[in-house]
């Protein structure tokens, strides 16, 4: 009822699904996290504790449990709610897409949750957490990684204030237990409506061999703009952005982070560098001057096998960097924005455009264009590699590609 603010008109489900056994786990575009018994009511069961189902048809999903999180925990996404959920054990970790109002200009819900943790059984909320606050600059789309980092598990959230967070996925007694975070863009980029440097994030956080990757984004509809990819160490504590701000008035005390600007000159802020940064590598591109060896904004997850880094970014350039150094090897212009993330398979990368193009190239430190395909109408979705098939949809039709036995 409250309209395209919260549910934008002919979208479907912006999530992947999570299966295990008899279990299907998603978040809706409107918002509900739910669990679903994949054998829905074939098996003669309507398994709870959700049972209000209007029919038990035999093509009817069965909804073991249902969290409406806009009713329940406050939330107000930003046009719809696009996060695939991460499981580790019996936790279950969301992303809320907590946004901005339809001006852009307000966040109606800044004390509601952005990340939160649920019993995967039954859809109980362990812990949630809401450190962007006020800072969200439009949506919060990304998805939750997890990982083992330095003997310590983490489950790492991509926030829409443009921060990086890390929290022991067990919380702390009901709450939140924050392990480090760090701001993904340099502290004097500006968020506005048009010609923004601040960014939020949209890919999910990618770990590899011992480190995080990740990149800044934007809403495609807000247009191209100034993209950075970062490599992490998650080992640090605290605040491990690569700079603090101060301001002249009390110039030892680290200030707040400002929602637009977290470093205002005009008003006395200062910068120094943080002794306790977890950077490793920041890239720009090769070259920021020229078009096609810039980093752009990007709403894809990086892809990383052999010590080789690839990503698309919105603009169409698709980079291949060394993942431990971030030397950029090559960088390639599709000609078409992307908005999905490569897919490394059989040394194969794969690549979708908005033209409905699917490249393909050699997982290579030279560029190396092996095909460019047409499949018709535009690629938004990531390819999948499964039982010897690539499996990639457009906007109407899903192919699956393999030899034919």
């Amino acid at each position: 009822p409250t309209g395209r603010v919260h549910d934008w008109p002919n979208q479907g489900i912006c999530c992947a699904p999570m299966v295990d056994g008899d279990r299907l786990w998603y978040v809706t575009s409107r918002g509900e996290v739910a669990c679903l018994d994949t054998e829905g009511f074939k098996d003669g069961e309507n398994d709870g504790p959700f049972n209000k189902e209007p029919n038990e048809n035999k093509d009817e999903a069965d909804v073991v449990w249902k969290v409406d999180m806009m009713a329940q925990l406050n939330v107000s996404q930003h046009n719809m709610c696009s996060c695939s959920v991460t499981a580790v054990g019996n936790l279950l970790f969301v992303n809320t897409s907590n946004g901005v109002d339809d001006s852009h200009l307000e966040i109606p819900e800044r004390n509601a949750p952005s990340f939160i943790c649920l019993d995967r059984s039954n859809g109980d909320v362990l812990w949630t957490d809401n450190s962007p606050g006020g800072n969200i600059l439009h949506g919060q789309w990304s998805s939750p990684a997890f990982a083992v980092l330095g003997g310590q598990e983490q489950v790492i959230f991509g926030g829409g204030d443009g921060w990086l967070y890390s929290f022991d996925p067990k919380g702390d007694n009901g709450k939140s237990k924050l392990l480090w975070k760090f701001d993904c863009n340099p502290k004097d980029s500006v968020y506005k409506l048009n010609g923004a440097t601040r960014n939020h994030i949209i890919g999910t956080p990618v770990v590899y061999d011992g480190l995080v990757y990740v990149g800044v984004g934007e809403d495609p509809e807000h247009g191209e703009g100034v993209g950075h990819l970062w490599a992490i160490d998650p080992k640090k504590r605290g605040d491990v952005s690569p700079t603090l701000v101060y301001n002249s008035s009390n110039p030892n005390v680290v200030i707040p982070h400002k929602r637009k600007q977290a470093l205002d000159a005009a008003a006395g802020d200062l910068e120094r560098d943080n002794p306790n940064s977890a950077a490793i590598w920041h890239y720009v591109g090769s070259n920021p001057k020229e078009f096609e060896t810039t980093m752009h904004r990007t709403c894809g997850t990086v892809a990383i096998k052999n010590n080789m880094l690839v990503v698309a970014d919105f603009s169409g350039l698709v980079h291949c960097l060394d993942a431990k150094s971030g030397t950029p090897h090559w960088t390639y212009d599709m000609l078409a924005a992307s908005w999905a993330s490569p897919l490394i398979a059989d040394n194969k990368i794969y690549i979708g455009d908005e033209d409905g193009d699917i490249t393909i190239f050699e997982l290579s430190k030279e560029q190396k264009k092996v095909a460019e395909i047409n499949l018709g109408s535009a690629l938004y979705t990531t390819p999948i590699a499964a039982n010897d098939k690539i499996f990639i949809a457009n906007r109407n039709r899903l192919f699956a590609i393999g030899d034919k036995k």
